[in-house]
């Protein structure tokens, strides 16, 4: 075997520390590749996931206080960016300088605006085009995946609505500086759709309310605790989305899928992040297909999403080294990753001004009437 591809993890914070464990976890079982370092810009938070982590392996797994010093220590060929959304940008700037491949988390940057300029200049050289893989890591979840194979298969025919629903059961955690509710949440969804529907949209309404999240003590600003937009994607086809921090009976996240010759729904919420259940229902009630997906249990002390998706993260974390290996293009791209930017970006400004907001790729969103 050759030399072993080097990983770290940039942002080692409430997700990143999963995203450390799977890569360990993926290293003892391919023996392709090892996790070298992780890095933090807070604290001491990389020294002490470092030493918690390193109890499992033979080789030592050093703490940097930035992605600038792990480059300058030239220890890892490619890095998993988990750090704050605010510090998108700056961290994976800095990484793909150092010619290091990242898979950075959603979202691309904090802003629309910051987003277009990292593509630009991602796309302005040809070493920086193939840096970035985008995680969405939806589109690696098993659940999601057999949706979609039942939808290609032509299941339930020509698809015309997808509907696209997260929400948290609790508020975000003590310190958490969100980007917005539908940049934090729903972009999620928002690449769901557009990796489902195979299309853009066109256009773009909503609205949200500030209706029990914001309420309580402690709790950081958001501009909403809960919004919907609906999303006009062409070809007869159109989509839901819905993201709030208010279910408060339990985590909900699904996805219906409806065609002229039946429906798919993942996740039927049943309070179990852990349970999946997949239902394909034709006309007249046919039963198509009914499967539970059962999920790993992460413990009682992992984040509720984690405990839906951490297979996906997983998974998706193995493509990622495959594809770094093999020096091949990433199944998910920074295009992508501002694609899905664009329709939340497009949603919000629909939210706050009560209009439909038309959607032409490059430009910002401009209010207009809605679509018939």
């Amino acid at each position: 075997m050759g030399r072993r591809l080097r990983l770290a993890v940039m942002g080692v914070g409430r997700i990143g520390a999963y995203h450390a464990l799977h890569l360990q976890e993926l290293a003892a079982e391919r023996g392709d590749c090892v996790l070298v370092a992780v890095a933090d810009r807070h604290g001491d938070t990389a020294g002490a996931v470092a030493s918690r982590l390193g109890v499992d392996q033979s080789e030592p797994i050093r703490a940097f206080p930035s992605p600038e010093a792990l480059v300058e220590a030239g220890v890892a060929d490619a890095v998993v960016v988990a750090s704050r959304t605010a510090d998108h940008r700056r961290d994976a700037t800095a990484l793909v300088e150092g010619g290091l491949r990242i898979l950075l988390e959603k979202p691309l940057a904090g802003t629309l605006h910051e987003s277009r300029d990292f593509v630009a200049w991602l796309d302005a050289h040809e070493a920086r085009r193939s840096a970035v893989m985008l995680a969405f890591q939806r589109r690696y979840d098993p659940a999601m995946l057999r949706a979609r194979e039942l939808l290609e298969a032509g299941a339930i025919g020509r698809l015309f609505k997808i509907v696209s629903v997260l929400e948290d059961p609790v508020p975000p955690p003590a310190g958490y500086e969100s980007p917005g509710l539908l940049v934090d949440m729903g972009v999620h969804n928002a690449d769901e759709i557009l990796w489902l529907g195979g299309r853009a949209p066109t256009a773009v309404a909503g609205f949200g309310g500030r209706l029990h999240n914001q309420t309580l003590p402690g709790v950081t600003f958001e501009e909403h605790d809960d919004a919907l937009i609906q999303l006009w994607m062409g070809a007869g086809c159109t989509a839901q989305l819905t993201v709030s921090r208010n279910h408060v009976a339990g985590y909900r996240n699904e996805c219906v899928l409806y065609g002229r010759d039946g429906l798919i729904h993942v996740g039927p919420f049943e309070g179990d992040a852990r349970r999946v259940r997949v239902r394909a229902v034709g006309v007249d009630h046919e039963a198509l297909e009914d499967r539970v997906f059962e999920l790993r249990d992460y413990g009682p002390d992992a984040p509720v999403f984690i405990q839906r998706f951490g297979a996906a993260y997983k998974a998706e974390a193995a493509d990622f080294i495959d594809r770094c290996i093999d020096g091949r293009p990433f199944a998910v791209t920074h295009g992508e990753g501002l694609a899905a930017m664009e329709v939340v970006a497009a949603g919000a400004t629909a939210v706050s001004t009560g209009t439909a907001v038309r959607l032409t790729a490059g430009e910002d969103p401009s209010p207009g009437p809605t679509p018939g």
